[in-house]
């Protein structure tokens, strides 16, 4: 059990890193992941104009929980810690705040944030790119399908609250859509830019770099950003190659693969849409 210090502060940014590690980055406090939290979507983004401004690591807690509605301090302070493992982890120059900076965009912003909770979520990660795909768009999916093949892909069972969960955060992201009948499996809206920069991400480039596109269908970055078999996965790829975003992308005999041209911090700066 986490022990809350007399301030009622949350212990997230632990002392000074040692042995050189990076001190811009928040330290994550490290719940069980076999349980999962109400997704804190719209709260993120919210959350944008309050961080992006900051210069100093130390000002981002406090600064997520001030912008949270929740009379308890403490839970402002536990949604914060939330924020951050989710969204803000790689700290006030990481991902997400780049992208927002640079393009100021919601729509794109919410497909990034997609792809980060999703990254660090293993229970909704594991629903989402290995059981919905076996589902066809707009089919009534039984609740027992999705929570039985997701706990198979865990190896563990869900406790009932991280059932009724996952079904409300696949509803607040988009990949449910709950009618009269149950719920029905859709895609999120799909952004393209998003997922050009998600891949950027995923494999950490940073400029010129050959990527087999079988490593590519096995990084989950793409189911995440609502991508939902190899072949929207390909006319993306395809899609970024003739608007110049990637260098190349080679289909010849049995080698398949793209390359790089610009790394992800020059994308941004120089705010690349597909």
């Amino acid at each position: 059990m986490t022990t809350i210090p007399p301030s009622g502060q949350l212990p997230l940014l632990s002392s000074p890193p040692a042995n050189g590690a990076d001190d811009d980055k928040p330290s994550i406090i490290v719940r069980p992941q076999k349980t999962l939290q109400d997704v804190l979507l719209k709260e993120s983004l919210l959350a944008l104009e309050r961080a992006a401004p900051l210069t100093q690591l130390s000002d981002l807690q406090m600064t997520l929980a001030s912008g949270l509605p929740q009379n308890s301090e403490i839970t402002r302070l536990r949604y914060a810690n939330s924020l951050i493992k989710w969204f803000f982890r790689d700290g006030l120059n990481g991902f997400s705040l780049s992208v927002w900076r640079a393009y100021h965009d919601l729509a794109l912003q919410g497909a990034i944030h997609r792809y980060l909770y999703f990254s660090v979520e293993p229970i909704m990660g594991a629903c989402v790119r290995a059981v919905l795909p076996r589902l066809q768009e707009g089919i009534i999916v039984p609740p027992t399908f999705l929570f039985g093949n997701t706990e198979k892909e865990l190896g563990h069972d869900l406790v009932p609250r991280s059932r009724e969960r996952l079904l409300a955060n696949l509803r607040k992201l988009g990949f449910l859509e709950k009618t009269p009948n149950g719920d029905r499996v859709c895609a999120p809206p799909f952004n393209a830019t998003a997922t050009l920069l998600a891949l950027h991400n995923a494999f950490g480039v940073e400029g010129p770099k050959t990527i087999e596109v079988a490593q590519i269908e096995a990084n989950p970055f793409w189911y995440y950003t609502g991508l939902r078999n190899a072949d929207q996965l390909r006319d993306f790829l395809r899609a970024a190659d003739h608007a110049g975003l990637i260098g190349k992308y080679v289909v010849a005999d049995r080698l398949e693969q793209i390359t790089t041209s610009l790394g992800l911090r020059e994308l941004i700066e120089r705010r690349a849409r597909l």
